[in-house]
């Protein structure tokens, strides 16, 4: 059986230095700690829609080094298809620096290296069938150029194929990082299906601040649904017909970094049970709120565990999973 849930995005590893506080200017620390683990958006909304049990596979370019075998690893030990990942010789895969300090912010340095050069072509060429075949189809604007990700939204949608789209950083960030313009990254939002912005995305593309106004003006650009979050405020699940808020989890926080990944996992595998908003968002919360609980964006949880905090915290929303 192909993949449910396939996916086109950034995913490499991630050099977490754990540290008394993030630096200015002309610093100097020293790291108490190096962790090394799997992350990128892509790669991490996969995980989390695998460990919640359905069935993905990451779709795109590797180099030959140890880095690139990290990430089969750690797809394969999750149970993630590794068929639709090409190995080039002679490159070097993605990689992050994040520094971390003791309340759980971050910094994060990208570096996307060979898959940062994925073209349009090889998106038709390699990874069409793959995205034909499955049920939601990720993709995200953070380190890869807008042609590749914009063709593989084209051929899901040709293929009634839902496409799920991480608006991971503000659309002047994304041009001045010469990724795509501005007006055709807005564009491209008449091809996405379900859209989770990032905070400075969301404000920048509207010019609001209200939650509920920044929903409405976004699905006038082309989703169906929008799914913001609002951070301890919780999140707003949002379509045509339904606006459904639902609270944050409380938990210990030891990194936030793969919150809002984890959070688009939850919210897909949700839409994929075809659970009501509050359900998704209820969801999608509460493996947000796990994964912040350990450092590493991959520190995220299974069905059961994300269940087992529902009951906890919102016992009556329970009933509905």
């Amino acid at each position: 059986m192909p993949p449910q849930v396939v996916g086109i995005g950034s995913c490499g590893i991630d050099y977490f230095a754990i540290v008394p506080r993030l630096l200015g200017p002309d610093e100097k620390i020293n790291a108490d700690r190096l962790e090394i683990h799997a992350g990128g958006v892509t790669g991490n909304n996969l995980t989390q829609v695998a460990r919640l049990g359905a069935s993905t596979g990451w779709l795109g370019l590797i180099g030959d080094d140890e880095s690139g075998r990290l990430i089969v690893k750690a797809f394969e030990e999750d149970g993630v298809d590794i068929s639709g990942i090409q190995t080039i010789q002679g490159e070097q895969s993605t990689f992050v620096w994040i520094p971390v300090d003791a309340q759980g912010e971050r910094c994060i340095y990208m570096f996307p290296n060979v898959n940062g050069k994925l073209t349009a072509d090889q998106v038709r060429s390699l990874f069409a069938a793959k995205i034909k075949t499955a049920t939601h189809f990720h993709t995200e604007a953070s380190q890869l150029p807008l042609p590749p990700i914009k063709a593989g939204m084209e051929v899901a949608r040709a293929a009634g194929v839902r496409v799920i789209f991480d608006l991971d950083v503000a659309p002047s960030y994304f041009a001045h990082a010469k990724l795509g313009t501005e007006k055709d990254l807005i564009s491209a939002l008449q091809l996405v299906d379900v859209l989770k912005p990032c905070k400075a995305a969301a404000r920048e593309i509207t010019g609001e601040t209200d939650y509920e106004k920044i929903a409405v003006k976004l699905l006038a650009l082309g989703p169906k649904v929008v799914a913001v979050t609002m951070g301890s405020e919780g999140a707003l699940i949002a379509s045509a017909g339904d606006m459904a808020y639902v609270p944050a989890f409380k938990v210990n926080v030891a990194d936030s970094t793969g919150a809002g990944d984890a959070f688009m996992g939850g919210l897909s595998y949700g839409l994929l049970q075809n659970w009501k908003h509050r359900a998704v968002g209820f969801f999608a919360n509460a493996c947000a709120a796990i994964c912040c609980t350990k450092v590493g964006a991959r520190a995220m949880g299974k069905r059961g565990e994300v269940e087992a905090l529902i009951k906890e915290q919102h016992p009556q929303e329970s009933l509905s999973f």
